[in-house]
């Protein structure tokens, strides 16, 4: 099966509460036989940090920063590393530069990263939200509270193809990649996969602005047949993934698909939390095929309603618009 990760970096942020997270990037390098570097990637002190706070007086410089917080990560990945080769790195300057940067030169297939503590209680930090737009690879993003184990694994498509020709190419190769990866996942935790897909009819849309009224029997023909379109795209992917996996695979897992209509930023986090989902698997990219494009609104709004894991994907050909130097 295509996507069996090689490459893999696990972000540290800071020294707290990180061993869960270790433990998870771990077990999936171990279950890929993938190479694994860890990260402790932190922000760099300004020039003047000692004038601004008598506090950071101690800190003689950047250097002695770096060479403690290297002395930290030695240290404890004596305990990580007992059972599985381990590289580590200290990054200090820009967490977002610097990752990406290690990102696109070792050639990263994955990164795994801890949900940040953040304002007004989102799961889902600064940090976590730009890496899941501008990280050239999948970004998984692991909960606060980690589960020992994922019971449901989540694949969000969009199966909208009324695009054109070239665009709808991109949007099924991610589609494919988006299932993928949670087929990976979900067989690696023994779990349930389910697959959403959310469809709003435009007319509805429209109607819910009370400025157009729409003929509710003609709607709701309109809506079987979005729903059969749906399904068939839904059976062809599933068909195409079957062959790529092993014999009996797919009918081990016995995927569940949920077709939903409704509105797409509010029911697909609501579907997930249906379903128990403890990682959703998902595109994050507004325009596919334009390299380096933000977060797609859809995406940002089910990412900050989601109380679980998530991984995010690009579409093939997306290009960081971060500048990457050697």
């Amino acid at each position: 099966m295509k996507g069996h990760y090689k490459n893999i970096l696990c972000v540290l942020g800071d020294s707290h509460r990180q061993d869960d997270t270790v433990a998870q990037a771990l077990h999936i390098a171990k279950t890929h036989q993938a190479n694994i570097t860890i990260v402790l990637a932190l922000e760099a002190l300004p020039p003047n940090a000692n004038m601004i706070m008598e506090s950071f007086s101690y800190i003689e410089s950047q250097q002695s920063m770096e060479i403690q917080a290297q002395q930290w990560l030695s240290e404890q990945c004596k305990n990580w590393s007992q059972h599985y080769h381990i590289d580590t790195k200290v990054m200090i300057g820009d967490p977002l530069i610097d990752v990406v940067s290690y990102v696109v030169n070792n050639n990263i297939d994955l990164v795994i990263k801890r949900a940040e503590e953040s304002f007004l209680d989102k799961l889902f930090g600064s940090l976590d939200m730009r890496l899941l737009r501008k990280c050239p690879c999948p970004v998984w993003v692991v909960h606060r509270k980690p589960k020992s184990q994922y019971k449901n694994v989540v694949a969000a498509l969009d199966l909208n193809y009324h695009y054109p020709k070239h665009e709808v190419s991109v949007r099924k190769e991610l589609n494919r990649d988006i299932l993928r990866h949670a087929s990976q996942i979900a067989l690696l935790e023994f779990a349930q996969l389910h697959v959403i897909h959310v469809f709003d009819a435009v007319p509805e849309n429209i109607a819910r602005d009370g400025f157009i009224t729409v003929d509710n029997d003609r709607m709701e023909h309109d809506l079987a047949k979005i729903f059969e379109e749906r399904d068939t795209e839904l059976a062809i992917l599933l068909s195409e993934l079957s062959e790529e996996l092993d014999d009996s695979v797919l009918d081990y897992l016995k995927p569940q698909k949920h077709i939903v209509h409704g509105y797409p930023r509010r029911e697909i986090a609501a579907t997930a939390k249906s379903v128990s989902a403890d990682v959703v698997v998902m595109g994050t990219v507004a325009r596919l095929g334009v390299p380096g494009f933000i977060m797609g609104g859809t995406a940002e709004e089910t990412i900050q309603q989601l109380n679980c894991a998530v991984v995010g994907i690009k579409p093939r050909g997306f290009k960081t618009p971060i500048s990457v130097e050697d």
